[in-house]
């Protein structure tokens, strides 16, 4: 549909007619409105106009746009070998080995969603050079996930969607284990050698949503490598796992869930607080 035109004058043209002439220029205009948010990192991302063709540089990211209704804008996804199968004719770019920069620009986004501490610096700074805007993506907790998704529905000219999965996150997330004494745990982000992570991500505010308590929360770090000494004197606490490590056979979805900082952490915070429950059932049942 063109975005311009003129009211007719011919009294032989119904009103009809002329009422829709008008409506089109007002959604023409309405959907020409800049847009402009602060992304994780703090920094302003403007568009002159709603997004139109976004790319994605991360799993999770893709799922962020998903979420905020935006799956219509997508050109392109990051790799992952669990892209929603509605995605499959889409290019996949992005990845821990770098972003191919002459299919990106093949490509011509106007928004690239890319995850501050999982891509390449260099590749992102690259891409605001050539005028393409970016939002990075770096949540620190559920709060952030939330923002993330109605902060894509503005940017894509979705925010009705957005809204109303973002208020539907907060409801899932919502301390379902409220009232029950926090915990304390130790996570797993890799066992090869053995990681953990310290009050700086996004896990922490996953735990205690779901009734535990990073043991590691009180250091400013991410993730980082424990000592041997504190695997020992940790090894007795609940363990959760970041590994993907999906068990078809029992249909244990929870690292695959908590591996990254998405809409799936709703999800995640659920079966969380159901083994939280278990846990303190079991331990009422215990003699002595």
């Amino acid at each position: 549909m063109a975005c311009s035109g003129a009211l007719f004058q011919d009294g032989s043209l119904t009103r009809a007619l002329n009422i829709a002439v008008v409506a089109a220029a007002l959604i023409c205009a309405s959907s020409g409105r800049a847009a402009e948010v602060r992304d994780d990192t703090g920094r302003l991302v403007s568009l002159p106009h709603p997004a139109r063709r976004i790319v994605t540089l991360a799993p999770h990211a893709t799922e962020l746009v998903l979420a905020a209704g935006a799956r219509a804008r997508l050109v392109a996804i990051a790799n992952g070998r669990d892209a929603p199968q509605s995605l499959a004719a889409l290019p996949q770019l992005g990845g821990p080995g770098g972003t191919d920069r002459e299919a990106l620009l093949a490509l011509q986004p106007d928004l690239v969603i890319a995850w501050q501490s999982g891509n390449r610096a260099s590749d992102l700074d690259w891409i605001e050079r050539t005028g393409i805007a970016v939002f990075r993506s770096e949540p620190r907790s559920l709060a952030d996930v939330a923002d993330a998704i109605l902060a894509i529905g503005e940017l894509s000219d979705t925010s009705q969607a957005a809204s109303q999965a973002a208020a539907a996150f907060h409801q899932a997330v919502a301390t379902p284990c409220a009232g029950l004494p926090l915990q304390a745990a130790y996570v797993t982000v890799w066992d090869r050698p053995e990681m953990t992570v310290g009050g700086l991500h996004w896990i922490n505010s996953v735990l205690r949503s779901a009734g535990y308590r990073n043991v590691f929360d009180g250091l400013p770090r991410g993730v980082f490598r424990p000592s041997p000494e504190a695997v020992l004197a940790n090894h007795r606490l609940p363990q959760i796992s970041l590994m993907r490590r999906f068990d078809a056979s029992t249909g244990d979805r929870l690292a695959d869930l908590l591996s990254r900082p998405g809409p799936r952490l709703g999800r995640a915070v659920q079966l969380l607080c159901a083994r939280r429950l278990a846990e303190s059932r079991a331990a009422v049942r215990e003699p002595g």
